[in-house]
């Protein structure tokens, strides 16, 4: 094959990527430079946040907060980005921020107190006078598994039953 014609084959190919695929394969090598930094800005409700980007450790090695995959096929590297992808972006399996936050440990409620507002005002009141300003809390095994206690009665024994019942949201 000759290069004229192996280009021509790239650009027929490229022209057939979903544009989606297209966007992440070309803003990898910003993404790239970005996690290799020494520290990471991003934004939270307007508010822009700036954390280092490794620890270290007791004997003085560099630890990096997050490790990139080191695919050199863009189809593997793809596939990664639509499957796990980066702390921040879709699909969220590495959390929904780009980096966790510093200082600050989330007051926890394992048990619900009845439906979602009482829960709610059962949060505030169990963080009165903590320094956290956000809260962790587990849900039933029916909000779970995304059923319905309302068209499902077989299963509204297990409502709020060892986490917050959530159906309505």
């Amino acid at each position: 094959m000759q290069i004229n014609e192996l280009k021509k084959r790239y650009d027929q190919l490229i022209k057939q990527l979903h544009p989606d695929a297209k966007k992440l394969m070309e803003q990898w090598a910003a993404v790239l430079k970005k996690y290799n930094d020494d520290f990471f800005e991003f934004n939270v409700r307007g508010k822009k946040i700036k954390q280092a980007l490794t620890y270290q450790s007791l004997s003085g090695t560099k630890i990096s907060k997050v490790y990139l995959p080191k695919y050199k096929d863009w189809g593997d590297l793809l596939k990664w980005q639509l499957q796990e992808n980066i702390p921040g972006e879709f699909p969220f399996t590495a959390g929904v921020f780009p980096l966790k936050r510093e200082g600050e440990d989330p007051t926890r409620m394992f048990a619900g107190e009845g439906g979602p507002e009482r829960t709610n005002r059962r949060f505030h009141y169990v963080s009165i006078g903590q320094p956290a300003k956000r809260l962790s809390t587990a849900f039933d095994s029916v909000t779970l598994y995304g059923e319905d206690p309302a068209h499902r009665p077989d299963i509204y024994g297990k409502v709020g039953n060892s986490g917050v019942s959530i159906a309505t949201v």
